[in-house]
């Protein structure tokens, strides 16, 4: 199972529920700075190199393909705002 989490907050939600990191989240770069990211290192977080913040934007679809890559035949769970 894969998350896609749009909000720092939905972001930190999962991170509490992945104490073992066997889930994996993908997040868009507004969620997480480099900084961040580099810290969550063994987390099994992901972060995409542009922001998403909504199903609505333009590289959702585009997110999703790449998500759907990385882990074929996996459901994707996106965060609900």
């Amino acid at each position: 199972m894969v998350f896609l989490a749009f909000t720092r907050q939905g972001l930190d939600e999962l991170i509490a529920l992945n104490k073992a990191s066997v889930l994996s989240v993908w997040c868009g770069s507004n969620v997480l700075t480099e900084a961040e990211y580099d810290d969550m290192s063994g987390k099994n977080i992901s972060r995409f190199v542009y922001p998403l913040a909504s199903p609505a934007d333009a590289d959702f679809s585009c997110a999703l393909e790449t998500i759907a890559d990385h882990h074929p035949g996996e459901k994707i769970w996106v965060e609900n705002l």
